[in-house]
């Protein structure tokens, strides 16, 4: 269970809490009870993402040539390295791109949950040569 849903899930002592009563999907209908259309978990999912961002530097002429190139680049790139959504205030346990049908890889195959493993950020750095 995610560690935000603590104490902030429906019992009888605990009335206001923002999440219903807890159970597991199984439990869901199958006692024949009938599921109640209802807005108050619709959220937005809007998201505003940095999917990649390169910075580079081509080397001075004079300074290459002194070692045999012709052209030489440093460069550092980055990708994912930056996520901001309002779901994000509430909890940063799901991932926003994965919120729909894609993610039935690892769930029962009927709906997108969000619960799959986040993307992952990465960093690379690298020298582009040309002799």
């Amino acid at each position: 269970m995610p560690e935000w849903q603590l104490g902030n899930i429906w019992t009888p002592e605990n009335p206001d809490a923002y999440l219903p009563r807890y159970r597991g999907y199984v439990a869901q209908n199958g006692s024949g009870e009938l599921a109640q259309a209802q807005t108050k978990y619709l959220q937005s999912i809007a998201y505003l993402r940095m999917k990649n961002i390169q910075i580079g530097y081509n080397l001075p002429r004079p300074l290459i040539q002194k070692v045999g190139m012709s052209s030489a680049r440093i460069f550092v790139s980055g990708e994912n390295l930056l996520t901001w959504a309002r779901l994000y205030k509430r909890t940063k346990d799901l991932d926003i791109e994965n919120t729909a049908p894609s993610d039935r890889v690892l769930t029962d195959g009927s709906s997108g949950n969000g619960n799959n493993y986040p993307i992952l950020k990465s960093f690379t750095m690298g020298l582009s040569a040309t002799f």
